[in-house]
């Protein structure tokens, strides 16, 4: 299966446009107020303008109510909701059913992280994204250990956290994600404003990692 990219963070047009022309598939737009990438409905909806058909938008909220995230859509054409708080694995669903919308949870990966429980759930909502655990909400770029992931939810699960060219190959070679979700990695410095280079860079890194991993298995396969 292809290794899906989300970009997320966005704040201005011509880094929106930028990652459609590469061929990005899904666009994240942070409604947390608190967060330097937050965008307000109004401005969310101004940016997804230029969007075609097939590029999934997607609204990042934390601790927000159903009543609040449903308000936010009133304004913004968002295609998925994204959990990143504290949310249950009950909301999460209530949330789904409710908004009639895919919910993307969250999981800050510790030691204590219950694997059983998200791989109880990860079948039941639309994705299951793991981040590092940092203060806040969001990884704030690191990287966590991958080797805490089960085997079962290889294939499964959205990577984020830390990502960037150089550990791109190594995350698709150990755990071929479903998808790979970067924000600050593809930054010119300033959190909200992407650097088109880096953006173009991650794309390229993610398209010859597969294509070496798909060659490999072929390889593999005829022995």
């Amino acid at each position: 299966m292809r290794t899906r990219v989300k970009f997320c963070g966005f704040t201005r047009a011509q880094d929106v446009q930028c990652a459609v022309g590469l061929g990005v598939d899904a666009l994240g737009f942070v409604f947390y107020p608190p967060s330097p990438r937050f965008v307000t409905p109004e401005s969310a909806a101004q940016l997804m303008q230029g969007i075609p058909a097939f590029v999934n938008t997607v609204g990042l909220f934390v601790n927000e109510s159903i009543t609040a995230i449903q308000h936010t859509l009133s304004s913004a054409p968002v295609d998925t909701i994204q959990l990143h708080g504290d949310e249950t694995w009950a909301f999460a669903l209530d949330a789904q059913q409710t908004l009639q919308r895919p919910v993307i949870k969250a999981v800050r990966v510790n030691a204590a992280t219950d694997w059983a429980q998200v791989a109880q759930h990860a079948p039941h909502v639309a994705g299951v994204l793991l981040d590092a655990d940092a203060l806040g909400y969001g990884g704030a770029g690191h990287v966590f250990d991958w080797t805490l992931i089960p085997p079962q939810l290889h294939g499964k699960i959205i990577l984020s956290g830390g990502l960037q060219v150089a550990n791109i190959a190594r995350a698709i070679e150990q755990l071929q994600p479903y998808a790979l979700d970067v924000s600050s990695g593809i930054e010119a410095g300033i959190k909200g404003c992407k650097d088109a280079e880096k953006m173009q860079a991650f794309v390229h890194a993610v398209d010859c990692a597969q294509a070496c991993f798909i060659k490999d298995r072929l390889s593999e396969d005829r022995f």
